[in-house]
C-alpha cells in the first residue's frame, strides 16, 4: 500500500522539478535578451575619443580665372573757343549748334519743393547735315552767368522744357528747350554750353542776359 502511494508522489515531483528548470531556463534567458538589447541600443561614450577623417586634397580647377578687361578712359576735350550768343558753330562733325531764343522768364515750382524765380530760358537747335544719324541721347545743355565768374546756374523744370529725341537723322534738325534759375543779380553776361558727344568738345555761347 506505501508503495503504491509513493509511485503518484515521485511522479509528480519529477514533473514539478521539470517544469521548475524549464521556468528557470526561460528566465535566464530573458535576462541575458534584456542585457543585449540595452547594450546594443545604449549611445557610445561621449566621453570616448574619435579621429577626424583625412582631410582631402584640393583639387586644382579646370578653368583659369580670367583677369579682367583693361577699360579705356574717354577724356572730354577741352572746350573750343567761345562763339557769341547769336552765331551758329560747328559741334560734332557735320553738326551745327545755334541758340535760337533765349528770353527772360519765371519757371520752377513744377516739382513739388522746387522754388520758383527768375529764369532765363534757351532754345539750341541740332542740325545733321553729315551722311549718317547723329546720336543725341546723353547731349545736353548747361549754363552760367555772371560774366567771368561763371556761377553755375541750376537747371529747373519748366512746362515748355524739352529734349532732343535719342537721335537726329541724317539731314534733319531738332530743337530743345532749357531753363535756368538765374536771379536778378550779379549782372555779366551768361554762357550757354552745348555737350553732344563725351569724345567732342563743348560748344560754348557768350552773350548778354535777356
Amino acid at each position: 500500500m506505501t508503495d503504491s502511494l509513493d509511485e503518484p508522489q515521485r511522479r509528480m515531483g519529477w514533473r514539478g522539478w521539470t517544469l521548475v528548470g524549464v521556468i528557470a531556463v526561460l528566465l535566464v534567458g530573458g535576462v541575458v535578451w534584456g542585457v543585449l538589447a540595452n547594450n546594443s541600443a545604449s549611445p557610445a561614450d561621449p566621453g570616448a575619443s574619435t579621429s577626424p577623417g583625412p582631410t582631402p586634397t584640393p583639387q586644382p580647377s579646370e578653368f583659369e580665372t580670367p583677369s579682367p578687361g583693361a577699360t579705356d578712359g574717354v577724356a572730354k576735350p577741352d572746350s573750343g573757343d567761345e562763339v557769341p550768343i547769336d552765331e551758329p558753330a560747328p559741334a560734332v562733325e557735320g553738326v551745327v549748334a545755334e541758340v535760337t531764343a533765349i528770353e527772360s522768364t519765371t519757371a520752377g515750382n513744377d516739382i513739388p519743393g522746387e522754388p520758383s524765380g527768375p529764369a532765363i530760358q534757351v532754345t539750341v537747335r541740332l542740325t545733321n547735315g553729315s551722311d549718317e544719324p547723329v546720336d543725341t541721347a546723353g547731349a545736353n545743355v548747361t549754363m552760367t552767368y555772371g560774366g567771368d565768374d561763371r556761377l553755375p546756374a541750376s537747371g529747373v523744370t519748366g512746362e515748355g522744357t524739352t529734349l532732343w529725341p535719342a537721335s537726329i537723322p541724317a539731314g534733319g534738325q531738332a530743337d530743345a528747350i532749357f531753363q535756368f534759375a538765374v536771379p536778378s543779380s550779379p549782372d555779366g553776361d551768361v554762357r550757354v554750353i552745348v555737350d553732344i558727344l563725351a569724345a567732342a568738345p563743348n560748344v560754348v555761347f557768350v552773350g548778354p542776359r535777356p
